[in-house]
């Protein structure tokens, strides 16, 4: 079963640059969600879903070069997102993959041993997410125009 799907989709004015990707990866569904929807109003990209390790490393693998940032659980059922992180890395080295625990076993530092560009712990509000990402990278600022799109969507779900 394939659940990749897109929350955001280009940014208006006529651009046919692709619009990058992020891979969100939770075997809880409603985490899922929620990240998958936090993600989409910090920034402008695609935002792809995945239950598991093995389904996100489907999906990725489909079109690795399209994809720029992923966030992971780490415990999850089959591949934790340690290994998922080491495969990932395998297939692109520089892919910035943050971790999203609910697990204090893990410190900052050890999270980056393991190839993560950073940690936070769920539940986190939508700032620390926003922070995170800047963070790794991925943006220099949040972008506000993910709100109308993310109104847009939803507008267009209930029509």
């Amino acid at each position: 079963m394939k659940t990749e799907f897109s929350l955001t989709r280009s940014a208006a004015g006529g651009s046919n640059a692709p619009q990058p990707r992020w891979l969100v990866v939770d075997d809880t569904e409603g985490v899922l969600e929620l990240m998958a929807m936090m993600l989409g109003k910090i920034g402008a990209a695609e935002i792809c879903r995945a239950h598991s390790g093995a389904e996100a490393l489907e999906i990725y693998n489909a079109a690795p070069e399209t994809f720029t940032f992923v966030v992971t659980d780490f415990e999850m059922p089959g591949m934790n997102g340690a290994e998922l992180c080491r495969r990932l890395h395998e297939l692109s080295p520089k892919l910035p993959i943050l971790l999203a625990t609910g697990s204090a076993q893990l410190s900052a530092e050890a999270a980056r041993e393991l190839g993560f560009c950073g940690l936070i712990f769920k539940p986190f509000p939508l700032e620390e997410l926003s922070q995170a990402v800047v963070s790794a990278g991925v943006l220099s600022q949040p972008g506000r125009e993910a709100d109308a799109k993310i109104s847009n969507h939803e507008a267009a779900l209930t029509a």
